[in-house]
């Protein structure tokens, strides 16, 4: 019995020996088919989770047995599998997989082959935005697409941003684009919080973590946006998330960073003593010329000391950024799973972001009928607010309004209060709280049923759904008594699509492609807003504890919509191609009497490349023709904009007993939908292998039926009504270029580039609009007018000339364009545009065997920026001479030959200087390094000394908004800021705060 214990262990050693005498460590070279390395190409021993990639250089090391095999997957190329074994050495030369490649673009409901389309989309992948480093997904689009225009409402955290697709296409609904994620159309929560001065709100996409963004598709022309009917108007932006791949080994990628922020630009303003000096100087040149001290003034004495509240307000943010993500396959079921933590501080006192969130994406191929999945993301999000402008609890509008001379503190340390209007704001970000939570799921689960060849039934559920509140506390220095506040917000939208797709190709030349469609969609908004005030003591938080609490408003808005479309696409040989769309949508948002629209598009294409007569010219890769028309609505019209709404509860009390009141507005049920037609005819080329492509598009959108407000006789007991009356036209053209510019066996340069023009004309306002001197139509305000015949944003100012050296006065030109200096609001004419002549932005990549250098850069022209904060920065006696002011205006007139910024003190138009005019207004054209990242990837030969941990290492630093080149009259300013969504307020701005300034050093690890 020994005997065969003793030869059955030497037995099994034998095996073993032998076994791993088989085990051998591979190594070889991935090349592309022009034999270029390719680096990141997935290689995994087949039927196991034993996996690598290829480095920068194209070359990989793994072990594996004789007779095993290896598996070589690369996007866009063909599945390789190679046998191993005698030899140590496979290299590998891939071939393209021309049908993966076409298999790229997500469009409205479905995907189409990005060769074949006709519709004029801009596709941002992968490649463009892995390695950007961004707070929020909106900026992964800046300057990445022709026609999409993006401007950060300001840099404080959780603003939305202004997004426009081809310029504004309202004048009173809303002109943002449609965002869909993962097929979820999301709800973009405006009117959900508390103003804090602008008019942007909470970012709707602060709710999605941008590094589970896989892609974005901004669809643009009727072609791409008449499928989603009512609300195609002003763009569509599809947003996919990341998924695993089938068949491909699990990875696990974990991204940790540190971020620092500061103030891009700001104002250069008076310390306390240069205060002091300015206003001694300009009293005594009043005073004819006796000396009329600081003191005189109650400024105190020069060197008693001071604030210096713009230093105050801003700090050097710390964040802390990590993101985990795990995607991966099996043959039949592919997944991602993704983490992620961020925990932001901003450069602004006391406001700060913590946002945690959690994805799972799965796709499994159920039978060979039948396909389930599910999309998945849950956000928590805790934002600490601060006002964004022209706002008391703005910090960077009273840091510039508050006189330096102001002390902050007494002597033991204890806030001080300011004495006027303009509050002490570091006791304010101190003592208050004003806190926002958010609980957000966005998600869809589908399944797909294949009966038949080509037939596919494609089901979905999908919600989004929003829990905020809004928290105030107002502490007894900042408020007499205490104050608090709390706001309650339940958003939910449900939604269905039933789709059924058939596709075939007939006779290898015909191909047939048809959509029908059903979507139905059910939203409604709760909200309660109640108030308390009266508090023994500021220990006494919560909003019960008040003295005297009040219910603000408790509302509640439903809405549905109803929708039936088809989408039908041919082609005969891929070189003919035709399409049509129309979609039938039912809201509850129109009048009864048009609830229902319809809503169409056609388009055509040719691709000249398959023709024998370009063909021989052996210079084009790929050139196409196309061509689309059609129409698409917003129904961004507000909150039951049909209906004769009554106020009740405290609006309505009688004589003590409830009741109703007529609000100020009558039933409309003929209201309905603002509807665009627009024109697209386009270009897309590929030439010189593929080392230059060249797109052009033009367009021509046309809305009518604008909503504008009708004057209604006084015996109606109405001020007004909204009626579809207006007509506006944007028209432009689109040019991209992606180019190759060097390519060799180390090192390669790409750069892509965009540039948009785009001219807005307003064709007819309503026929009891306002005129101008000419009998134009007009809609006017207090800086801009909408003019009929011209551009829907226009200046509208009187016109500052500057200060005449000779006499030292203040100067303007009246309405004849004659020099004046008293002028009036008479003499407003038209000044300039916030509207860009063009715009656009370019990406230049460098990849140096492990390094990667990537800067992005983007840019507008021609458009201009009111200031109005500077009505009260420049000048002297701006809300009675007690707020601080920018530094040149020391720079002020004192003899004939002074070239001076302000009027002689003795000057008549010394104290008009503040008025509002064009010497608010400022050249905010510029461009601006938006994004610079450099990464390294660890070589394969140190991760194989690391033990074979790692399958990818890469450290990286990016900057952000690192340099702004822009006119001199800007500095301090920020020209990529505004303070409204509203289309009629476009470049206006009251000392918002400027983009922040960031610095990320962080690692990425893939296991």
């Amino acid at each position: 019995m020994k005997v065969q214990k003793l030869f059955g262990t030497f037995f099994m050693l034998l095996l073993t020996t032998v076994a791993m005498s088989q085990e051998k460590t591979i190594t070889g070279t991935v090349i592309d088919q022009t034999g270029i390395p390719l680096p990141g190409v997935n290689i995994v021993v087949e039927g196991t989770s034993n996996g690598t990639q290829t480095d920068f250089d194209g070359n990989y090391s793994i072990t594996g047995n004789v007779g095993q095999a290896l598996l070589f997957t690369y996007l866009g190329q063909k599945t390789e599998r190679r046998v191993i074994g005698a030899s140590n050495v496979i290299d590998l030369q891939m071939e393209e997989d021309a049908q993966a490649l076409q298999e790229v673009v997500v469009i409205g409901y479905g995907n189409q082959e990005e060769r074949k389309i006709i519709q004029n989309v801009g596709i941002v992948k992968q490649e463009a935005i892995e390695n950007l480093q961004v707070v929020s997904a909106d900026q992964l689009l800046q300057g990445q697409s022709a026609g999409t225009q993006i401007v950060n409402a300001s840099g404080v955290l959780g603003s939305a941003a202004v997004i426009r697709v081809r310029g504004v296409n309202s004048i009173n609904s809303g002109s943002q684009p449609l965002i869909v994620i993962d097929g979820v159309p999301i709800t973009d929560t405006a009117g959900n919080t508390l103003n804090r001065g602008g008019n942007t709100g909470i970012n709707p996409l602060s709710f999605v973590n941008p590094n589970d963004i896989e892609s974005l598709t901004v669809l643009k022309d009727a072609g791409a946006t008449s499928i989603y009917g009512s609300r195609g108007a002003n763009g569509v932006i599809l947003i996919t998330t990341k998924r695993g791949r089938k068949g491909e080994r699990t990875t696990v990628t974990l991204d940790m960073s540190t971020q620092f922020s500061q103030s891009t630009d700001v104002p250069d303003i008076l310390t306390a003593d240069e205060f002091r000096q300015f206003k001694s100087d300009v009293a005594t040149i009043q005073n004819g010329g006796v000396l009329v001290s600081p003191e005189d003034l109650g400024l105190g004495a020069i060197g008693s000391g001071g604030t210096d509240w713009l230093g105050g307000v801003q700090r050097t943010g710390v964040s802390q950024n990590y993101n985990l993500g795990v995607r991966g396959g099996s043959e039949k079921t592919s997944f991602f799973f993704g983490l992620d933590f961020q925990d932001t501080q901003g450069f602004i006192i006391g406001n700060d972001q913590q946002r945690a969130g959690a994805r799972i994406n799965i796709d499994t191929q159920v039978t060979d009928w039948l396909k389930a999945g599910m999309n998945l993301g849950i956000t928590n999000n805790r934002l600490n607010r601060v006002g964004i402008e022209n706002n008391i609890n703005a910090p960077f509008t009273t840091a510039f309004l508050q006189s330096p001379v102001v002390p902050a503190f007494d002597d033991e340390g204890n806030f001080v209060q300011s004495g006027s209007f303009i509050p002490n704001i570091f006791a304010r970000v101190a003592l208050n709280t004003d806190e926002v939570k958010t609980f957000r799921v966005i998600g869809n689960a589908f399944t797909e049923i294949s009966p038949l060849p080509g037939l596919t039934w494609r089901s979905e559920f999908g919600m989004d759904k929003l829990n905020l509140e809004e928290f105030v506390r107002q502490a007894e220095f900042n408020t007499p008594g205490g104050l608090a506040q709390q706001i309650w917000v339940n958003e939910d939208r449900w939604l269905t699509n039933q789709t059924i797709n058939y596709n075939n190709t007939f006779n290898d030349d015909h191909t047939l492609t048809v959509l029908l469609g059903l979507n139905y969609e059910e939203t409604l908004r709760t909200r309660s807003n109640v108030s308390s005030t009266g508090f023994l003591t500021d220990d006494l938080r919560n909003l019960g504890s008040g003295a005297t609490p009040q219910v603000l408003n408790g509302d509640r808005f439903p809405s549905r919509l109803f929708g039936l479309f088809s989408r039908v696409s041919y082609d005969y040989k891929g070189k003919y191609l035709v399409e049509g769309s129309v979609r039938r949508d039912g809201s509850s948002r129109f009048g009864a009497n048009n609830r229902f629209g319809y809503f169409w598009s056609a388009a055509a294409g040719w691709v000249l490349s398959e023709e024998s007569f370009i063909q021989n010219l052996n210079f084009f890769d790929f050139l196409s023709l196309r061509a689309s028309i059609g129409t698409v609505g917003n129904d961004r019209l507000g909150t039951f904009p049909s209906l004769g709404l009554f106020n009740a509860g405290g609006f309505g009390d009688y004589n003590g007993e409830s009741g109703v009141v007529p609000a100020r507005r009558p039933a409309n049920p003929d209201l309905k939908w603002e509807e665009s037609e627009t024109l697209d005819i386009g270009l897309k080329s590929t030439f010189l292998n593929g080392r230059i492509n060249f797109n052009v598009a033009y367009f021509k959108k046309t809305t009518s039926d604008l909503l504008l407000n009708q004057i209604l006789p006084p015996g109606t007991g109405f001020n007004s009504i909204s009626r579809n009356v207006g007509e506006m036209e944007n028209r432009g053209w689109e040019f991209e270029l992606s180019t190759v510019n060097v390519r060799t066996e180390n090192f390669e340069w790409r750069t892509n580039f965009n540039l948009t023009t785009i001219d807005n004309e307003v064709l007819a306002l309503n026929e009891d609009a306002a005129t101008d001197l000419q009998g134009r139509r007009i809609i006017d305000g207090p800086i801009q007018r909408a003019i009929e015949g011209e551009s829907l944003n226009n200046f509208f100012l009187i016109r500052y000339i500057g200060v005449n050296p000779q006499t030292g006065d203040a100067e303007w030109l009246d309405v004849n364009g004659n020099v004046t200096t008293n002028p009036g609001s008479g003499d407003r004419v038209v000044t300039g545009s916030p509207l860009p002549d063009f715009s656009g932005g370019m990406t230049n990549t460098f990849t140096y065997k492990g390094f990667d250098l990537s800067v992005l850069m983007n840019y507008s022209y021609g458009n201009e920026v009111v200031i109005d904060g500077l009505r009260f920065a420049d000048g002297n006696d701006a809300i009675g001479g007690i707020v601080n002011i920018r530094r040149q205006n020391l720079n002020f007139w004192r003899q004939p030959g002074d070239n001076a910024f302000l009027p002689s003190p003795n000057s008549s138009t010394f104290n008009l200087f503040n008025q509002r005019s064009s010497q608010q207004q400022l050249d905010a054209s510029y461009l601006r390094i938006k994004n610079v990242t450099l990464g390294y990837n660890l070589p394969q030969s140190v991760l194989d000394r690391l033990g074979g941990i790692f399958n990818g290492v890469r450290f990286y630093v990016t900057g952000t908004n690192l340099l702004t080149i822009k006119a001199d009259e800007m500095d301090g300013i920020d020209p990529e800021v505004t303070d409204d969504i509203d289309p009629l307020f476009q470049g206006e701005s009251f000392f918002t705060a400027p983009q922040a300034k960031l610095y990320s050093f962080g690692a990425r690890l893939t296991f």
